[in-house]
């Protein structure tokens, strides 16, 4: 009997040690992005601001509007011509605010300066797709109160 004690509490054991490998870990500096705005910025990098924005917006409302679209883009072009190439960009925070909806707060590295992004990103059905896309060099403008106050 204790030897099949023993090895129940073994094998649960080695059963929650696989489990634990296999589950995804979020880790809080790098958190998991919807893929639409990933790859919106490896389109960047590759394809520069046109091919970002045209990511972005795959499939998005914002075809619908594309004055929208052609401001981003402006702004994004005038920004890489004073500031150089586009090298890369960070997460500064993704807020989950439903199942279905989250804020992704995004810093994108040019050679002379940052510009600040903000998507906000709708789960429909079973891709994510971004509705609203706000850029600005003035983290103010694009980042929520709590995330300039450090909190």
């Amino acid at each position: 009997m204790k030897k099949l004690l023993i090895s129940l509490f073994v094998a649960s054991g080695l059963t929650a040690l696989l489990m634990a490998q296999k589950a995804p870990v979020a880790s809080p500096t790098e958190p998991e992005l919807p893929d639409v705005v990933v790859n919106g910025f490896k389109e960047y990098k590759s394809g520069g601001y046109t091919a970002a924005t045209n990511a972005w917006a795959r499939e998005s409302s914002l075809l619908l509007d594309p004055q929208t679209l052609q401001t981003i883009q402006a702004y994004l072009n005038v920004i890489g011509n004073n500031s150089g190439p586009f090298l890369a960009a960070d997460v500064v925070r993704v807020v989950k605010l439903s199942a279905t909806t989250e804020e992704v707060y995004t810093v994108a590295k040019f050679e002379r300066q940052v510009v600040y992004l903000g998507f906000t990103c709708y789960k429909a059905s079973d891709k994510w797709i971004i509705t609203l896309i706000n850029v600005n060099k003035d983290p103010a403008q694009v980042l929520p109160t709590n995330i300039m106050s450090g909190q």
